[in-house]
Protein backbone atom coordinates (compact mmCIF):
# COMPACT_ATOMS: atom_id res chain seq x y z
CA UNK A 1 0.00 0.00 0.00
CA UNK A 2 1.57 3.44 -0.95
CA UNK A 3 1.37 6.17 1.44
CA UNK A 4 3.18 9.49 2.63
CA UNK A 5 5.25 8.02 5.79
CA UNK A 6 6.09 11.44 8.15
CA UNK A 7 9.69 10.36 10.08
CA UNK A 8 10.16 13.56 11.43
CA UNK A 9 13.55 14.92 12.95
CA UNK A 10 16.38 12.41 14.01
CA UNK A 11 16.96 11.94 17.83
CA UNK A 12 19.68 14.85 18.42
CA UNK A 13 16.89 17.19 16.61
CA UNK A 14 14.00 15.93 18.87
CA UNK A 15 16.58 15.83 21.97
CA UNK A 16 17.39 19.46 21.26
CA UNK A 17 13.76 21.03 21.23
CA UNK A 18 12.45 19.15 23.86
CA UNK A 19 14.79 20.44 26.64
CA UNK A 20 13.43 20.92 29.84
CA UNK A 21 14.44 22.79 33.19
CA UNK A 22 13.36 21.75 36.43
CA UNK A 23 12.34 24.55 38.93
CA UNK A 24 11.40 24.52 42.71
CA UNK A 25 7.73 25.68 43.22
CA UNK A 26 6.52 27.08 46.70
CA UNK A 27 4.12 29.33 48.09
CA UNK A 28 0.70 28.44 50.12
CA UNK A 29 -3.21 27.76 48.57
CA UNK A 30 -5.93 29.28 49.64
CA UNK A 31 -8.94 26.67 49.59
CA UNK A 32 -12.60 27.82 49.85
CA UNK A 33 -13.76 28.21 53.26
CA UNK A 34 -10.15 30.17 54.21
CA UNK A 35 -8.36 27.26 55.14
CA UNK A 36 -4.47 27.24 53.46
CA UNK A 37 -1.78 25.22 53.02
CA UNK A 38 1.78 25.59 52.34
CA UNK A 39 3.30 23.42 49.28
CA UNK A 40 6.51 22.68 47.53
CA UNK A 41 7.55 20.76 44.65
CA UNK A 42 9.85 20.42 41.23
CA UNK A 43 8.04 20.41 38.24
CA UNK A 44 10.11 20.52 34.93
CA UNK A 45 8.71 22.59 31.77
CA UNK A 46 9.85 23.02 28.41
CA UNK A 47 12.34 25.91 27.62
CA UNK A 48 11.64 25.97 23.87
CA UNK A 49 8.28 27.51 22.44
CA UNK A 50 7.20 25.82 19.08
CA UNK A 51 4.92 27.66 16.77
CA UNK A 52 3.73 26.10 13.06
CA UNK A 53 5.22 27.94 10.46
CA UNK A 54 4.49 26.07 7.70
CA UNK A 55 3.42 21.77 6.02
CA UNK A 56 4.46 19.36 4.56
CA UNK A 57 2.74 18.95 1.56
CA UNK A 58 2.09 15.11 0.99
CA UNK A 59 1.75 13.13 -2.39
CA UNK A 60 -1.16 11.04 -1.35
CA UNK A 61 -2.79 13.55 1.23
CA UNK A 62 -2.77 17.40 0.89
CA UNK A 63 -0.60 17.83 4.44
CA UNK A 64 1.41 15.35 6.23
CA UNK A 65 2.50 17.41 8.94
CA UNK A 66 3.04 21.06 10.15
CA UNK A 67 6.54 22.14 9.83
CA UNK A 68 7.76 24.15 12.99
CA UNK A 69 10.33 26.93 14.42
CA UNK A 70 11.70 26.11 17.81
CA UNK A 71 12.39 29.61 19.66
CA UNK A 72 14.92 29.35 22.22
CA UNK A 73 15.85 30.91 25.74
CA UNK A 74 18.38 34.05 24.27
CA UNK A 75 16.22 34.04 20.74
CA UNK A 76 17.52 31.24 18.82
CA UNK A 77 15.23 30.18 16.35
CA UNK A 78 15.47 27.02 14.72
CA UNK A 79 12.68 26.35 11.85
CA UNK A 80 12.29 22.69 10.15
CA UNK A 81 12.51 21.80 6.70
CA UNK A 82 12.47 18.71 4.74
CA UNK A 83 16.27 17.32 3.80
CA UNK A 84 15.23 14.51 1.91
CA UNK A 85 12.02 12.58 0.74
CA UNK A 86 13.24 8.64 -0.05
CA UNK A 87 10.62 5.97 -0.89
CA UNK A 88 9.91 2.83 0.78
CA UNK A 89 5.96 2.25 -0.17
CA UNK A 90 5.39 5.97 -0.57
CA UNK A 91 7.41 8.59 0.03
CA UNK A 92 8.97 9.28 3.68
CA UNK A 93 9.65 12.58 4.56
CA UNK A 94 13.02 13.08 6.65
CA UNK A 95 13.34 16.90 8.59
CA UNK A 96 16.21 18.44 10.05
CA UNK A 97 16.84 21.91 11.69
CA UNK A 98 18.27 25.41 10.40
CA UNK A 99 18.70 28.69 12.00
CA UNK A 100 17.39 32.02 11.06
CA UNK A 101 20.38 32.42 8.31
CA UNK A 102 19.96 29.26 6.74
CA UNK A 103 23.01 27.52 8.09
CA UNK A 104 21.89 23.94 8.76
CA UNK A 105 22.24 21.93 12.03
CA UNK A 106 24.44 19.58 11.16
CA UNK A 107 23.88 17.23 13.47
CA UNK A 108 20.11 17.23 12.83
CA UNK A 109 20.70 15.68 9.41
CA UNK A 110 20.21 12.30 8.58
CA UNK A 111 22.72 10.17 7.41
CA UNK A 112 23.00 8.78 4.29
CA UNK A 113 23.00 5.21 5.44
CA UNK A 114 19.71 6.20 7.63
CA UNK A 115 18.14 7.54 4.16
CA UNK A 116 18.90 4.84 2.31
CA UNK A 117 16.94 2.28 5.30
CA UNK A 118 13.75 3.83 5.02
Amino acid sequence: MRMDQYIGLNRYARRLITRTKTVLEFGIRIHKGGKSEAFCHERRFRVVTVANVGRVAGTYKPTVAPLKSYTFPGGRVLTEFVQDVPWSGGPCYHIALRDQKGVVVAKSLWTDEELKNC
